[in-house]
């Protein structure tokens, strides 16, 4: 009887850790989809925006395209920046 009950009990501990695992895995595997999916959607914005840039640039006088390219990136990291604070205290609030 003894030795049945030490066997029920690992079976019931190792069940339990293959539930864990399983929700581990979904829960990284969610998090690595939507990452791809942002990776893909950041470098199709980066190529709007070299787009517009360079389009942007063809006005520009000879020897300021540097100046503007830096802006634009500096403008795009402060946009993003503010994205990221505001996505993050949302999802706090939501954690709570």
């Amino acid at each position: 009887m003894v030795i049945k009950d030490k066997i029920k009990g690992k079976e019931s501990r190792a069940k339990h850790e293959l539930s864990s695992f399983k929700n581990e895995f979904r829960k990284h595997l969610t998090t690595f989809i939507t990452g791809a999916f942002a990776f893909v959607a950041a470098l199709l914005w980066r190529d709007a925006i070299k787009s517009l840039l360079d389009r942007t640039m063809q006005w520009m006088p000879e020897g300021d395209e540097v100046f503007y390219q830096f802006f634009t990136a500096i403008l795009v990291s402060i946009v993003a920046v503010v994205a990221i604070v505001i996505i993050s205290r949302i999802l706090k609030v939501e954690e709570k």
